[in-house]
């Protein structure tokens, strides 16, 4: 498992912020990285998950596909994820139960795609 050259960040004191932190380690290969004073999660050197985003989000950001991205940014709880979103990044406001299932839903998903994307420069 590799570890950080970044200082460890803090959990930010949010609704479900301990078990979307377990929910993230749980998957094969998954760890934990504080780039840009961010807690990141990621599988080899991608990242899959956002948490907290600064606290300036109280849920997570994860990969969904651009046609995915468009249907769940319909839904009140998801924005399309600043800086990131035109990649199909979406954030996910958890502040009750039902949003942190789906949550857990995307973050799956979003493991998922990026793990089994390829790496840039890489052919097949």
């Amino acid at each position: 498992m590799p570890e950080s050259r970044f200082e460890p960040v803090a959990l930010p004191e949010l609704p479900f912020s301990a078990n979307l932190q377990a929910h993230c380690l749980s998957f094969e290969d998954a760890w934990e990285d504080y780039p840009w004073g961010e807690i990141v999660y990621k599988v080899g050197s991608k990242i899959f998950t956002f948490l907290g985003i600064n606290g300036a989000l109280n849920g997570v950001t994860v990969k969904a596909t651009p046609e995915d991205a468009d249907c769940l940014c319909q839904l009140a709880h998801i924005d399309r994820a600043r800086y990131v979103g035109k990649y199909g990044w979406v954030s996910v406001k958890v502040e009750d139960q039902a949003a942190y299932e789906h949550a857990r839903e995307l973050i799956a998903m979003s493991y998922e795609l990026v793990r089994k994307r390829p790496k840039r420069g890489s052919r097949g």
